[in-house]
């Protein structure tokens, strides 16, 4: 049909950058290549923004190895930009909240951190939906949104999505007795963990859906808090 066909693919060495291969749709169902874009690295998923005008990926930049591998090594999360018709990239990482300041701040927020771990490492974009001038980035092991204003290359923030109060809400625990019993538990919250994130607009305000994994980090971690 004439349309555009973007696949995130990454590298072999999960400590490189991934690229974006673009391919036009064929109406017999062929596709043919227009080329590759190097992204960040380990770029998680790909997305266009509504008018096709930008294509965007979620580096996650995960530690594959984990944390208690001596020789393992943990990426910078970035989110890539790519202009549809130059095929021209820029990526963007989260280094300007490395500051002590900024960490202290994203921390008191209620953003999830490992503790001495800069935040441009340790934020893992996930999934991404966006409009035309504004892309929202689940980040789901910190239990954060990133917003980044497309145009500019920028992230204008992040955002914790909270935690669930189990002294309100009830929960199941346990599956020792195979039956579905809640109950509300005091001094108990849980973490979100936001992981696929889509969005919609109603009279000017936007609203985003998050898939809130309530996923727990892949290897054990100090936390900040």
């Amino acid at each position: 049909d004439g349309g555009v066909l973007a696949a995130a693919i990454q590298a072999e060495d999960y400590t490189a950058g991934g690229i974006v291969a673009l391919f036009t749709c064929g109406a017999d169902g062929s596709l043919t290549p227009q080329g590759t874009v190097p992204v960040g690295v380990q770029p998680d998923m790909v997305t266009f923004t509504p008018d096709g005008k930008h294509i965007l990926t979620a580096d996650e930049g995960e530690p594959r190895l984990g944390y208690g591998d001596p020789n393992a090594v943990d990426p910078k999360g970035s989110v890539t930009v790519i202009d549809a018709a130059t095929l021209t990239a820029r990526t963007v990482d989260f280094t300007a909240f490395d500051s002590a300041e900024a960490r202290q701040t994203l921390a008191a927020e209620g953003i999830v951190l490992k503790k001495e771990t800069a935040p441009s490492v340790d934020l893992e974009p996930e999934y991404i939906a966006c409009d035309n001038h504004t892309a929202y980035i689940t980040c789901q092991e910190a239990n954060a949104i990133a917003v980044l204003d497309i145009a500019k290359g920028e992230f204008t923030g992040v955002y914790s999505v909270g935690f669930e109060d189990y002294s309100k809400v009830p929960i199941d625990l346990g599956n020792d007795d195979k039956t579905y019993a809640p109950h509300t538990y005091e001094n108990l919250k849980g973490i979100r963990m936001p992981d696929a994130v889509s969005l919609y607009q109603v009279n000017g305000t936007t609203y985003l859906i998050t898939a809130n994994e309530g996923d727990s980090r892949a290897w054990p971690v100090g936390l900040e808090t």
